[in-house]
């Protein structure tokens, strides 16, 4: 078949992955796949789709000029660009991202515009038998405009979804109204109507979808995400090479960043990195965090936890355990900044990485014992799949997608559930997992079956492939 993908951001997170692993997996499988995504040449090569998406046809839609407005103070959203600037489902401060509800209707009409461009551009070389746009955007009236008669499959990520339950917040809020986001509602509701069907990434998802956004039963399917288990795989390293990893990642070139400082400016000594070990050498256990640091991540309740774990220890000045912090895009924050809270707490055996490319991950992923990520209502859980995968548990909170695929007990748990927004049931919940290291590599042996048995990227391609081919007929 003949897909066409649509992204609107440039490549960061997790939609990006998914864009990425999902094409090449259809190409793969025989399928003709062009994407046309967003593209930001800002220095940061990961940020630049050609890159990113290396080996995908694209069609690309390039940011930098609006970027650039921005950095001298001008609006980069505004229609008298060529190519505005995308909006953003989170409201940050300080980025030229503004979200969604804060974008007028001229500005909007602007992205209609130039996405429709695209898409007719795009159209006139390649013919697609089905449309599959992720999330709910402008890229859907774009859509609609350039190709009224081609069925169109939507990938509900969990973002936008959060995004209306801000606006419902927000139109609560005393001097409120929800008649003060009318492009954001408007544009979810009328995305809707656009889709033939939807993809949702977890349970969780599809019934919000059903709920709030009105999503008919029968025009939407739970599709999880997947992993490449090629790439994510356990790598049984010695400590002397976790120990040489960590060396690269903390002390040669570091991109640890502190609240408004630039990535490096978190940096440690070699003499940083005996924490790691005990006095016999043995490697101490490690709890990774994989994300960003946005607000329902939860990573300064995470910090707080690993405090109160400390304080569980017999010696709670010498804690038997470390959290490495890895990601955290770069100056974007929502909230108490993680490390500011770690500093404040003067806790000896947090570190923080910063935001480092998924090839790495993939290996980094093999320093850890598990993977704790106390979100509250995670869309899916892409790094929680990419841990299992490793061999590594995890630590999730009972809400969202991780309630799909993780087990918290009995002979096939892969990991482990905290309270949602429980700071002393996080801490528990870390001082046992890091004390039991039987217990963690039988859930670790679990977690690494249930991937390779239900989330490789071939099967899921396979689903998506069942789900074009009954829209087009």
């Amino acid at each position: 078949m003949k897909i066409l993908m649509s992204l609107i951001f440039y490549p960061r997170g997790g939609s990006a992955q998914v864009a990425r692993y999902l094409s090449r997996a259809l190409l793969a499988q025989g399928h003709d796949v062009h994407l046309v995504t967003g593209t930001l040449k800002d220095g940061d090569p990961h940020h630049d789709a050609e890159d990113f998406f290396e080996g995908i046809p694209l069609t690309t839609v390039d940011y930098t000029e609006a970027g650039r407005g921005f950095e001298r103070g001008e609006n980069p959203m505004s229609p008298d660009w060529a190519t505005p600037f995308h909006p953003s489902y989170e409201d940050k401060p300080g980025v030229p991202d503004r979200a969604f509800f804060e974008v007028s209707d001229r500005e909007y009409r602007g992205m209609v515009e130039c996405w429709a461009r695209t898409f007719e551009e795009t159209g006139e070389r390649f013919r697609p038998d089905v449309l599959h746009l992720h999330h709910l955007s402008h890229a859907h009236e774009a859509a609609a405009l350039t190709f009224p008669s081609v069925p169109k499959l939507t990938q509900l990520h969990g973002t936008e979804i959060k995004m209306l339950e801000r606006l419902d917040e927000l139109g609560q809020e005393p001097g409120g109204s929800p008649e003060q986001d009318p492009i954001a509602r408007k544009m979810l509701f009328e995305s809707v109507e656009i889709s033939d069907h939807f993809a949702a990434i977890s349970p969780d998802i599809r019934d919000r979808g059903i709920n709030l956004l009105g999503i008919p039963e029968s025009r939407i399917t739970t599709v999880p995400n997947g992993v490449d288990t090629t790439l994510f795989r356990p790598l049984a390293w010695s400590n002397p090479k976790k120990l040489q990893f960590l060396n690269r990642i903390l002390v040669e070139d570091p991109q640890g960043w502190s609240e408004g400082g630039t990535p490096g400016s978190i940096r440690y000594q070699p003499s940083d990195l005996e924490r790691f070990t005990d006095s016999s050498g043995s490697f101490l256990p490690l709890a990774l965090f994989v994300g960003r640091f946005l607000d329902f991540k939860r990573v300064p309740l995470l910090v707080r936890a690993l405090s109160k774990a400390n304080g569980l220890s017999r010696d709670a000045h010498d804690p038997p355990f470390n959290l490495l912090v890895w990601g955290g895009m770069p100056g974007e924050w929502e909230g108490e900044h993680p490390h500011s809270v770690a500093l404040s707490l003067e806790l000896p055996n947090v570190f923080f990485c910063g935001w480092l490319p998924h090839g790495i991950l993939s290996q980094g992923l093999n320093l850890a014992d598990l993977l704790v990520a106390p979100s509250h209502n995670e869309p899916f859980g892409q790094v929680y799949i990419e841990a299992m995968a490793t061999g590594a548990p995890v630590i999730a909170t009972k809400s969202g997608g991780p309630l799909d695929f993780v087990v918290g007990e009995g002979p096939q748990a892969n990991g482990w559930f905290a309270g949602v927004d429980d700071l002393d049931s996080l801490a528990r919940t870390l001082h046992q997992a890091l004390g039991e290291e039987a217990e963690r590599k039988r859930r670790g042996a679990n977690a690494l079956s249930l991937v390779r048995g239900r989330y490789d990227w071939k099967a899921i391609a396979g689903q998506y492939a069942d789900l074009y081919r009954q829209m087009s007929g």
